[in-house]
Order: structure tokens, then C-alpha cells, then sequence
């Protein structure tokens, strides 16, 4: 009666063994293996005055190249990003927009390196050299000057002022054509040479936000 019992045990063991070495082989629960990465990022900062920009164009290049790979447009934080680069160096450059000019010993283009995994950075110092006259488009779903007389030959500058998208919309002309401030701190720059008067509106926030821009000889 032993010897049965312990040929029983025996063969309850040698059909256990296998099943607990598949159970405690490894932590295979059917997820497939992380892959390191193998592509990189550069986030470029803009700043004018010192003060984070945006609505800042930034190009990117192979390094070298006169072709541009992508283009991205600073967000309100003044940083463009790039994602999923391959490892290597990469030229980054910026298009200041209308009314600023780059800093003094400031280059337009720089080189980045990437690595896998990793955030490159790149930054650009520009300075204000607007002159002319200034509307601010605010959350208040109106401009500060909804009605500005000028002088032909003078530049407007609208500028964000708040947080929500508006629009710069010519109402029945074609001065200009209709300009997106999607964010705190874009800009759009118009320099008006020709004596008349110019409505325009935004268009998420018409009838009720809405100017007059009247331009003398």
C-alpha cells in the first residue's frame, strides 16, 4: 500500500513539474517587449524682449540643407516643438514676423543635436521694432480701439491680448486677407497706404467684437 502511494506521488509530481517550471518561467503575460527608443525631439524657445513669443514661425532642416524639412509655429508657452527626429544633427530657424527683428549677434539658424529618447534645445532672441499703432483683441470680446484714425502710411499691429483664438476679417474689403491670432501674444501687422475706411471684424465673436480703421491722406 506504500510503494502504491509513493508511485502515486511520484507521478502527481512528474505531471506538476512541468506545469510549475511554464509558471514560474518568466513573466511572459502576452505584452509584446518595450522597444528603447530611437527617435528624438528639439523644442526651440523664441523670446522678444525677453518675453516667451508666440506665434513665432520655425523652420526646420537636414543639417546643411536648403530645403525645409517642417515647420512649426510657436505655442503661447514660445516653443515650437519637433518630434520624432532621427538621431543626428538637425538646423533649426526662425522667421521673425513683421515689427521684430532679430537681437543684436543673434543668428537666424542653429544646429541641434538629437539622440534617442532625448530633447534638444535651440533658442532665439528677438526685439521689438514696431511702429505704428497697436490694437489689443481681448477676452472681453472687444478691441481696444474699435475705431482709430491714422495717417496713411501707418502700420496696425493687432496683438492677442487673452487666451481665446480671434480673427483679424476684412468686413467688405480686400485690404488685407483675414488673419488667424490663435493664441496670448500672436500677432498680425498691416501697414495701410491707401486713404479710406476699413472695417473688420472676428469672426468666433461677430456681430459683437468687431473695429473701424480710417486712414487720412
Amino acid at each position: 500500500m506504500a510503494s502504491s502511494l509513493r508511485s502515486i506521488a511520484i507521478l502527481g509530481l512528474g505531471l506538476l513539474t512541468p506545469l510549475a517550471l511554464a509558471t514560474c518561467g518568466g513573466d511572459d503575460n502576452g505584452d509584446p517587449p518595450i522597444e528603447p527608443p530611437t527617435t528624438g525631439t528639439i523644442a526651440v524657445t523664441v523670446r522678444a524682449d525677453g518675453d516667451l513669443q508666440s506665434g513665432v514661425t520655425v523652420n526646420l532642416f537636414a543639417s546643411g540643407s536648403s530645403t525645409v524639412t517642417e515647420t512649426q509655429t510657436t505655442s503661447s508657452n514660445g516653443v515650437a516643438t519637433f518630434s520624432d527626429l532621427d538621431e543626428g544633427t538637425w538646423d533649426v530657424e526662425v522667421d521673425p514676423p513683421e515689427g521684430f527683428d532679430l537681437d543684436a549677434g543673434e543668428d537666424a539658424r542653429k544646429s541641434a543635436t538629437v539622440t534617442a529618447g532625448g530633447i534638444a534645445t535651440a533658442s532665439f532672441d528677438l526685439v521689438d521694432t514696431f511702429e505704428g499703432q497697436e490694437i489689443t483683441a481681448g477676452d472681453n470680446l472687444a478691441f481696444s480701439q474699435p475705431n482709430l484714425t491714422i495717417s496713411a502710411g501707418t502700420a496696425v499691429r493687432w496683438i492677442n491680448g487673452g487666451s481665446m483664438l480671434h480673427t483679424v476679417t476684412p468686413d467688405g474689403h480686400s485690404e488685407w486677407s483675414s488673419a488667424d491670432l490663435p493664441t496670448n501674444g500672436s500677432t498680425f501687422t498691416h501697414t495701410f497706404n491707401t486713404p479710406g475706411t476699413y472695417d473688420y471684424f472676428c469672426t468666433p465673436h461677430a456681430p459683437g467684437m468687431s473695429g473701424t480703421v480710417t486712414v487720412t491722406s
